[in-house]
């Protein structure tokens, strides 16, 4: 299904509205513009805008936005990942997104931050392959992975280095190489 551009806007909106909440700080005209051009608000925005210009084939701009985000601000997001509104990045610093990827609404990264199919790196070995499905409001935190066919579930926190290869419920809290679950269980 194919964004139209009123969509893309209204993701735009929300994705800086997640940035003045960050920040705790109303939305006025001024604001808006200074949170747009936020060099970690930056990327997102022409994410935003790649995702329009590729469903609408318009190639050569999704590609020139792609390669932009690249140079400029080391970030990397595949035009065949879906992620949801209120997406915030802390910072825009190396973060590497691959395909086949799904991110729910309100979420949120750090930097350092890989998220793909295959922990090897091809064309052939990430494209095919189905990539992390995380849900709503997660965190994760500087120097994550999480790598392959899995499911993170609502609200889940991944802590800084943490490499992450299996599913986990809502709520966990995930930290350690490989990943384990150091949420106290509501049964506790």
């Amino acid at each position: 299904m194919q964004q139209t551009f009123k969509q893309t806007l209204s993701l735009i909106k929300s994705d800086v509205k997640a940035r003045a909440d960050l920040e705790e700080k109303e939305l006025t005209a001024f604001r808006i513009s200074r949170l747009l051009f936020k060099s970690a608000s930056l990327p997102v925005l022409i994410y935003r805008w790649q995702i329009f210009f590729n469903q609408h084939h318009i190639s050569f701009i999704a590609s020139l936005l792609k390669l932009i985000n690249n140079i400029l601000f080391t970030v990397v997001i595949d035009s065949r990942t879906e992620i949801g509104p209120g997406f915030l990045l802390y910072h825009s610093h190396y973060i590497h997104i691959g395909p086949n990827v799904r991110i729910g609404k309100n979420c949120h990264l750090v930097h350092q931050i890989t998220i793909m199919a295959s922990p090897f790196y091809s064309p052939e070995a990430t494209s095919s392959k189905k990539g992390p499905d995380i849900g709503d409001g997660a965190l994760i935190g500087c120097g994550a992975s999480v790598i392959g066919d899995i499911k993170l579930g609502d609200n889940i926190k991944v802590a800084i280095n943490t490499l992450v290869e299996e599913s986990f419920p809502d709520d966990a809290v995930l930290i350690g190489v490989p990943a384990r679950n150091v949420s106290k269980s509501k049964n506790d």
